[in-house]
C-alpha cells in the first residue's frame, strides 16, 4: 500500500512538473515573440532615432532615462531651471525623484513632468502616435508645445476624482521638416499612495505600428472576456435546467468565470470606465480577485463534498477580506494589504492542494485535473502580481485565463460522462428494481385480498346479526370499517391493473356499446360506493349517441375512476357527464364543481403514485386510477386531458373511437328482427304459462338491451325454463304486475337506466326471498358485485356468461324461490289446519243448543260445519291457486257458522261479478274474512255489516273485505304486515306474501279506528 501511494504521489508530482514547464515555456514563447529587440536607449532624456528606419508592424520601447521635473507642469525645457530637473528611469515609480523635492514623502502621491527629445531621421512618417500602457492617475501629453491628449486633468492638488483609467493611445502629426520632437507628460497622481508616474512601457511609432498594438491588445483580451461570460452562462443555464440533483459546483464555476470575466473588464484595457475615482476602482478589483479564490475554494468543496472546518473558515476569510479592502483597508498600507494577500493565496492554495492530492491517492481520477487548476491559478496570481509590482513587462497574455477554463470545462465533461453512464446504470438498475415492486406489490396485493375480505365479511355479519344489541355508535364504526375495507379493496384492483399495463397484459375486447347505458351503471356504482353528499350527478348523453367502440370492462374503469373522483372531491353542487362526436371520435367529459386543481400540478397528476397535496394522502388511495384511466385511454388510441380553476373545479376529457357504421346498421337491423321475435315470445310464453302450468317449469323474466345477448340466453335456458324476454327494463315493472316469475335476471348496463335501477325498483315491491334478481355484468371486480348487492341483488354472474355457471346459478335461485312459494303454501295450510278450539268448542255448542229447539237449523248448521271443516284439510288447499268460486264456498260456510252463532249481530252483503275464470291463493279471502269477523266486528260491543264485493274493470278482477267495525290506529296498520312474532299477525302476513308473490301486489288495507277496515285485493288481467 506505500508502495503504490508512493508511485501516485511521484506521478502526480511529474505530470505537475510536466504542466508548469509547459505553461512558463508558453509564457516565455510569448514574451519573446513579442520582444521588440534591439533598440535605441533613452540616455538623459534624449532619443537618438537618426538612423533608425520606422515600421508600420513594430513600435519602439521609449525606455530609459527622461528628464523629471518634480512636482512642476511645464510647457517647454526652457521654462525650468536644471536645477529643478532630474533623471528619472521610465518605466518606474516616481516616489524617489519626489522626495528630492520634499524628504518627508513617503508614498507616491504628487505631480509632475516627464520631458523627452527624440532626434528624427530625415524620412520621418508625419502621422505618428504613442501609448502609455498605464498612467497614475492622471496625464497631458504635449508634443512639440501643442497638447495632443488629456486624461483626467492633472492638477497640482486634489480637486476632483480621476475616473478614467486604463492605457492611453494618442496619435498626432508631425512636422517632416523638423529633425526634433519634443515629448512632455504632464502627470498628477492624488489617489493611488502606493505607486504614481510613468510605471509601465511607453510606446512610439507610426500611427499604423501603434494602432495595430492597442488593437490587437484588446482583441486578445475581449476574446478572452467573451469566452469567460459564455462559459458562464453556460454553466448557470444547465444549473437552472437541472431540475433533478443540481450540481452546485457548476454554479461557482459560473461564478468564477463571471467574476474573471468582470475583473478583464476593468483592468488592462479596461473596456468598462466605472464612475469612480481610481482608489474605488482599484479596491473593485482586488476585491474581485479575492473573490475569485473564494469561488475556487468553494468549487472544490462541493466537488468533493467536503464538510472540514477549516475549509469553512478560509471561504469566510476570502469574504472578510474582500470586504475591508472596499471599506475599511487604507492604501496607504497597500504593502502590508499585499503581503495579508500573499499569505492567505499561499495558506488556501497550499490547502486545496493538500486535499486534492489526498483525494488523488483515494483513487479520484479527476483529482490531478483539480491540481492543474490550482497550479494554473497560482501561475496567473504569480505573474500578475510581477506585472502589478513592475518587475516584468510584456503584452496581455491570454492563455493563463484559457487554461483554467479548458480544465474545468475538461473536468465538467468527465464528470457529466460519469454521471450519464451512471445514470444509465441506474436506470437499468431502476428497472430491474420496478418490476420487482410491481412484482411484490402484485403478490402483496394477492395476499391482501383474502384476509380484508375476510375482515370485511366479519364486520357486517356482526352488523347484521348484532344490531339490535350493538349502539349505534358500533354499528356506525363497523359500517365505516366495512366502507375502509371496499375501499383498500379499490386499491389493490389499482395495484393489479397498473402491474398488468406495464407488462402489456391486458388485451381488449372490443365492441359496440351503448355510452348511455354504461354511464347510468357507473353512476350507480359511484352512489353506491361513496358516501352521501349534496351533489348531484347529471348523465347529458343522450340515448341516441352513437356506440363506442371499446373494452367495456375497461370502458366503465375509466369511467367509474373520473366520476368518483369528481363525486370525491365535489362537497357540493354538480357532476355532469356529456359528450359530443368529433369526426371518428367520442369525446367525453367529466366535469365537476369541486375543489379543482392547482395549475402547477395538472402537469403531474397523471403520474403514477402522484398525491398532490396532503389532502389526497389522508384521503386514500395511492394515486394510480388517474394513470391507469390514461393508460386504457391510450390503449383505445384515445387522448385524455384535464383544465382545472381552483376552487372553482376541475373538467377532465377523453376521446375514444366510434364504432362502425355498417356494425351499427347490422345490429340495428339485428335488433329489429329480435324485437318482434321477442315480443310474439313473450306473448306465447305467457299464454302457454297459463295453459301449461303443470309442467312445473319455473318462469324467468330476462331483461337486456343487446338482443344477441338475449338470443344467447333463450338459447341456453329455454329447454329447462320458460322466458319472458325484453330489451326495454322500463317494461319489466309492467310485466311484474301481470305475471308471476319465479326470477329476474338484468343486465347492468342498459338504456334508458341501468339494472341497479331496475334491482332497486324491484326491491320496492318484493324482497330477495319473494323475487330473485340475477344480474349480469361485464367486470367482477369489488366495486360492481359490492353495488349490485347494495342494490337489491340475490347474485350475479359476470359476462362473457358460462354455460354451466349459469344454469347452476339460475337453478340455485329458481329452487330458492320454488321453496319459499311452497314454504307459504305449507303455511298457510298449516294455520287453517290449526282451527282454533274456542271456535270449535263455540260451534258444537251452538249445534247442541239448536238441537233442542230448532232441528232444521242444527241440521243446516252441521252440515256447513262439515263442509267447512272439509274444505279446510282438503289437498288443493297445498296448490298456488284455486278457483275464487272455490274460495268463496269456504268463505260462506264459515260466514253462515258465525251467522248462526251471532244473529243479528253480524249481517253480510256479497256482490260479485263472473268468478269464472279467477283463480286466487287458498284460504286467503277466507282467512280475511276471518279477521274482520272476529277482530272487526265481534270485538266491538253493537250490530255489524260485513260487505263481500268482487268487481271486474279494465286492469284486473278487484276483491275488496269491507267491515263497519272497530277499526285499528294507524301505527297499528302501519305494523300490521310485519308483526312475524305474533300469532295474530301470521295469517295475515302469509296472505299479503302469497298474493304479492302470484300477483306483484299484496293487500291494501285502509282502517280508521272507530269506523271499521277495507281490504283490496287486486288479479291483475292475463293472470
Amino acid at each position: 500500500m506505500k508502495n503504490k501511494n508512493t508511485y501516485t504521489y511521484f506521478k502526480v508530482f511529474a505530470i505537475l512538473l510536466l504542466f508548469f514547464t509547459c505553461l512558463i515555456s508558453f509564457r516565455f514563447m510569448w514574451i519573446n515573440y513579442h520582444n521588440k529587440g534591439e533598440q535605441p536607449v533613452i540616455t538623459e532624456g534624449v532619443l537618438d532615432l537618426t538612423d533608425w528606419d520606422f515600421s508600420d508592424k513594430e513600435t519602439i520601447s521609449l525606455n530609459g532615462e527622461w528628464v523629471f521635473y518634480p512636482n512642476q507642469f511645464i510647457d517647454t525645457p526652457a521654462n525650468s531651471s536644471a536645477a529643478d530637473q532630474t533623471l528619472i528611469q521610465v518605466p518606474g515609480d516616481w516616489q524617489n525623484e519626489l522626495r528630492m523635492v520634499n524628504a518627508n514623502q513617503e508614498n507616491s502621491l504628487g505631480y509632475g513632468s516627464y520631458y523627452l527629445k527624440v532626434l528624427l531621421p530625415d524620412a520621418s512618417p508625419p502621422f505618428l502616435g504613442l501609448r502609455l500602457n498605464n498612467i497614475h492617475t492622471a496625464v497631458n501629453i504635449r508634443v512639440n508645445g501643442q497638447l495632443v491628449e488629456s486624461v483626467n486633468y492633472p492638477t497640482a492638488e486634489k480637486t476632483e476624482q480621476s475616473h478614467i483609467r486604463g492605457p492611453i493611445t494618442s496619435l498626432f502629426y508631425a512636422d517632416p521638416d523638423k529633425r526634433e520632437l519634443e515629448i512632455i507628460l504632464q502627470v498628477s497622481n492624488h489617489e493611488l499612495p502606493f505607486a504614481g508616474g510613468v510605471d509601465q512601457t511607453v510606446s512610439y511609432g507610426t500611427a499604423e505600428a501603434v494602432n495595430q498594438e492597442t488593437n490587437l491588445s484588446r482583441f486578445l483580451q475581449l476574446t478572452v472576456i467573451i469566452i469567460l461570460f459564455l462559459h458562464a452562462l453556460y454553466a448557470f443555464a444547465i444549473f437552472l435546467m437541472n431540475k433533478g440533483k443540481r450540481q452546485t459546483e457548476l454554479i461557482y464555476f459560473g461564478f468564477m468565470s463571471f467574476l474573471i470575466a468582470v475583473g478583464n473588464l476593468l483592468d488592462d484595457e479596461v473596456f468598462v470606465q466605472l464612475p469612480f475615482s481610481a482608489d474605488v476602482s482599484f479596491r473593485l478589483l482586488v476585491a474581485i480577485y479575492i473573490l475569485v479564490l473564494f469561488v475556487l475554494i468553494k468549487f472544490i468543496q462541493h466537488l468533493y463534498q467536503m464538510h472540514q472546518k477549516f475549509i469553512k473558515v478560509l471561504a469566510v476569510i476570502a469574504i472578510v477580506m474582500a470586504v475591508l479592502t472596499l471599506t475599511f483597508f487604507s492604501l496607504e498600507h497597500f504593502t502590508v494589504l499585499s503581503m495579508l494577500l500573499f499569505v492567505y493565496d499561499a495558506v488556501a492554495i497550499a490547502y486545496l492542494f493538500i486535499i486534492t492530492l489526498r483525494q488523488i491517492v483515494r483513487g479520484d481520477k479527476n483529482g490531478i485535473l483539480i491540481l492543474l487548476l490550482i497550479c494554473s491559478y497560482t501561475s496567473n496570481v504569480a505573474w500578475g502580481a510581477a506585472i502589478q509590482t513592475g518587475q516584468i513587462d510584456f503584452p496581455f497574455y491570454p492563455f493563463d485565463f484559457f487554461v483554467p477554463i479548458v480544465i474545468i470545462a475538461i473536468l465538467l465533461i468527465k464528470r457529466h460522462i460519469q454521471l450519464t453512464q451512471l445514470s444509465e446504470e441506474q436506470a437499468v438498475r431502476l428497472i430491474e428494481e420496478d418490476k420487482k415492486k410491481d412484482q411484490f406489490l402484485a403478490n402483496t396485493s394477492h395476499e391482501i385480498r383474502n384476509p380484508l375480505h375476510g375482515m370485511v365479511n366479519i364486520a357486517q355479519s356482526i352488523i347484521n346479526k348484532h344490531r339490535d344489541s350493538l349502539t349505534p355508535e358500533a354499528v356506525n364504526n363497523l359500517q365505516l370499517l366495512a366502507q375502509i375495507g371496499h375501499r383498500l379493496t379499490f386499491t389493490l384492483n389499482d395495484i393489479l391493473d397498473i402491474t398488468r399495463l406495464k407488462e402489456r397484459k391486458i388485451p381488449l375486447q372490443k365492441e359496440n356499446l351503448s355510452l348511455h347505458s354504461i354511464t347510468e351503471g357507473v353512476i350507480e356504482m359511484v352512489q353506491f360506493t361513496s358516501p352521501k353528499k349534496s351533489i348531484t350527478v347529471h348523465n347529458e348523453i343522450g340515448l341516441d349517441f352513437p356506440p363506442l367502440y371499446a373494452d367495456e370492462n375497461r370502458l366503465i374503469r375509466i369511467l367509474f375512476n373520473l366520476i368518483h373522483n369528481a363525486v370525491k372531491y365535489t362537497e357540493r353542487g354538480k357532476v355532469i357527464i356529456s359528450a359530443v362526436k368529433q369526426e371518428d371520435m367520442a369525446l367525453i367529459t367529466i366535469q365537476d364543481t369541486g375543489t379543482g386543481i392547482a395549475p402547477d400540478a395538472l402537469e403531474r397528476i397523471f403520474l403514477p403514485y402522484e398525491k398532490l397535496s396532503k389532502s389526497d394522502v389522508d384521503s386514500g388511495g395511492i394515486g394510480l386510477g388517474l394513470n391507469i384511466c390514461r393508460q386504457l385511454v391510450e390503449l383505445h388510441g384515445g387522448e385524455i386531458s384535464v383544465d382545472s380553476v381552483l376552487g372553482k373545479g376541475t373538467s377532465f376529457s377523453f376521446s375514444m373511437p366510434l364504432g362502425s357504421m355498417a356494425g351499427i346498421n347490422l345490429v340495428q337491423s339485428e335488433s329489429g328482427k329480435q324485437g318482434s321475435i321477442y315480443d310474439d315470445y313473450a306473448i306465447h310464453t305467457m299464454v302457454w304459462h297459463d295453459k301449461n302450468a303443470a309442467t312445473g317449469k319455473p318462469f324467468l323474466l330476462v331483461v337486456d338491451d343487446d338482443p344477441v345477448n338475449l338470443k344467447v340466453m333463450q338459447n341456453l335456458l329455454e329447454p329447462d325454463y320458460q322466458l319472458h324476454c325484453t330489451t326495454d327494463p322500463e317494461t319489466v315493472i309492467e310485466w311484474l304486475e301481470r305475471q308471476s316469475y319465479d326470477l329476474v335476471i338484468s343486465d347492468v348496463m342498459m338504456s334508458p337506466f341501468s339494472g341497479y335501477e331496475l334491482t332497486k325498483r324491484v326491491r320496492e315491491r318484493f324482497s330477495l326471498s319473494e323475487l330473485p334478481v340475477l344480474l349480469l355484468t361485464a367486470r367482477n371486480q369489488t366495486e360492481d358485485i359490492y353495488t349490485g348487492f347494495i342494490s337489491g341483488a340475490n347474485d350475479y354472474i359476470a359476462k362473457p356468461v358460462e354455460a354451466l355457471e349459469l344454469q347452476a346459478r339460475v337453478r340455485a335461485l329458481t329452487d330458492l324461490s320454488h321453496s319459499v312459494d311452497e314454504q307459504l303454501r305449507m303455511e298457510a295450510a298449516w294455520l287453517q289446519a290449526q282451527i282454533k278450539p274456542h271456535f270449535m268448542f263455540n260451534t258444537l255448542n251452538a249445534i247442541a243448543a239448536l238441537s233442542n229447539i230448532d232441528i232444521d237449523r242444527m241440521m243446516n248448521l252441521l252440515n256447513e260445519f262439515g263442509r267447512y271443516l272439509s274444505r279446510s284439510f282438503h289437498s288443493n288447499n297445498t296448490k298456488p291457486l284455486v278457483s275464487l268460486e272455490e274460495e268463496l264456498e269456504l268463505v260462506d260456510s264459515y260466514i253462515y257458522i258465525m251467522q248462526q252463532r251471532f244473529m243479528e249481530k253480524l249481517t253480510v252483503h256479497k256482490d260479485f261479478d263472473d268468478v269464472q275464470d279467477i283463480f286466487v291463493p287458498p284460504l286467503s279471502i277466507q282467512t280475511i274474512v276471518e279477521n274482520a269477523i272476529n277482530h272487526g266486528i265481534i270485538s266491538q260491543n253493537k250490530p255489524g255489516t260485513l260487505w263481500l264485493q268482487g268487481k271486474q274493470l279494465v286492469d284486473g278482477y278487484y276483491i275488496k273485505i269491507i267491515d263497519d267495525g272497530a277499526g285499528m290506529e294507524a301505527e297499528v296498520l302501519a305494523g300490521l304486515l310485519n308483526k312475524e312474532d305474533e300469532k295474530e299477525g301470521v295469517g295475515l302476513l302469509n296472505t299479503n306474501q302469497r298474493w304479492k308473490k302470484l300477483f306483484g301486489h299484496g293487500m291494501n288495507i285502509k282502517s280508521t279506528a272507530g269506523e271499521g277496515t277495507e281490504v283490496t285485493l287486486r288479479i291483475p288481467k292475463n293472470r
